[in-house]
């Protein structure tokens, strides 16, 4: 009924000049044309708004420790309770005051921080910025000491496709949490984007490094029917949306779409208008009739919007038979515990967690209710059989769900 996850773009100003940025306003910002943005107090206006819908925030940009009043906006999120992570370049003007300021905001849950690159000259050659690379390593290495959890963020580029794993060990020895690896989301750009050989090697080394152990996640949706792998779809549009600079709610951050502006209109309103219904049809036809659109969501209707192809250029044919689910060992004697919160809506449930959202029809509510740290996985099992255990498993992955041993 309204979206849960909000990404809100302080403001458009930027110290990186990264070739592939994924702002729509980003031509704009280097032509000088965009008006400044919000003041402290009206993001406050618009918090106050979605304060009583919202599960988490990301604050990002442009460079939103860029914002004149970065430090006022993060109190006022703290004020309201509100977790929040934090999508950063890293590149501060005074790195030890921020990070000092963020490891004494108990809402901030993390850091989200741009490395294109193993090395300077890859990083550098996305950011656009000479000595970026230092700057952006030296920083992580500044915030993970102080306490703060960090993941990097990867875009795939042509230049990065093949130093994925590498940036992954760099990630991890700067004490990063874990690594997210994205596709490149926006308008054709030959120079930047991998080919899609480019594109499954990189596809093929995340799923090589996930299946080693190591802490790497995807950023966004790679279609099922481009090449088997373990992304799950894009929120956008169903429990997630953007706030640009000027308070206007868009679908995400790579889609041009503008629904209106929460200064002048409620959230509500927005998230159901003619604009936002339009957006959420742009899914390619034959998407519905794949057995993967459950997990795949028909790609990136972003895209659907800034290619000539009028679709996410992934999108193939669609898959007959569904892949099969990676297996799981689980002990018959683990009590499920629940690690989340529910909203009641009209199809259903909606289990939250942080980014982590699962939506379930109301018939699935005994299970849940069967999740309270003291019935077993045999209990479960011969309760409601095998949907029961596959229910448990699905949501113990989402990090939903923990599962204890018996007393």
């Amino acid at each position: 009924s309204t979206p849960v996850l909000y990404s809100l773009e302080l403001t458009p100003v930027c110290n990186n000049r990264c070739r592939g940025c994924s702002n729509v306003f980003a031509e704009a910002r280097v032509a000088r044309t965009v008006p400044p943005p919000l003041g402290a107090a009206e993001w406050g206006v618009i918090l106050d708004h979605i304060a009583p819908y919202a599960e988490q925030l990301k604050l990002t940009g442009g460079e939103p420790t860029l914002h004149p009043e970065f430090e006022a906006i993060v109190r006022r999120v703290s004020d309201l309770g509100l977790n929040f992570t934090l999508f950063t370049n890293a590149r501060w003007p005074d790195p030890e005051r921020l990070v000092h300021f963020l490891a004494d905001v108990p809402q901030c849950v993390g850091l989200l921080v741009s490395l294109h690159g193993p090395t300077a000259p890859v990083h550098e050659a996305f950011t656009g910025v000479p000595g970026s690379f230092e700057e952006t390593v030296a920083n992580i290495r500044l915030a993970t000491s102080a306490g703060l959890l960090v993941a990097t963020s990867t875009v795939i580029t042509r230049q990065s496709h093949d130093r994925i794993a590498e940036t992954v060990t760099l990630a991890a020895d700067l004490g990063a949490d874990h690594a997210v690896v994205s596709r490149y989301l926006g308008e054709p750009l030959p120079d930047v984007e991998p080919t899609l050989g480019e594109l499954l090697t990189a596809v093929h080394t995340i799923e090589e490094l996930r299946r080693s152990g190591a802490r790497v996640r995807y950023g966004d949706c790679i279609p099922q029917c481009f090449v088997e792998n373990s992304s799950t779809g894009c929120l956008a549009g169903v429990a997630y949306c953007a706030i640009d600079p000027w308070g206007n709610l868009r679908p995400c951050n790579h889609s041009p779409t503008v629904a209106g502006s929460l200064l002048n209109q409620p959230v509500e309103t927005l998230w159901h208008s003619a604009a936002m219904e339009q957006w959420r049809s742009l899914i390619p036809a034959a998407c519905h009739t794949c057995t993967e659109f459950p997990r795949c969501h028909g790609g990136c209707r972003a895209l659907a919007e800034l290619r000539p192809e009028r679709r996410d250029p992934l999108v193939g044919a669609p898959l007959a038979q569904a892949r099969p689910p990676e297996r799981l060992r689980l002990y018959e004697g683990l009590r499920p515990v629940r690690r989340y919160r529910i909203r009641r809506e009209d199809f259903g449930y909606v289990l939250m967690r942080g980014n982590r959202i699962a939506p379930l029809p109301f018939e699935d509510e005994p299970i849940l209710e069967a999740c309270d740290g003291q019935t077993t996985l045999r209990q479960i099992e011969r309760r409601f059989g095998q949907h029961g255990l596959s229910l448990v498993a699905a949501l113990y992955r989402k990090g939903l769900l923990e599962l204890e041993p018996a007393a």
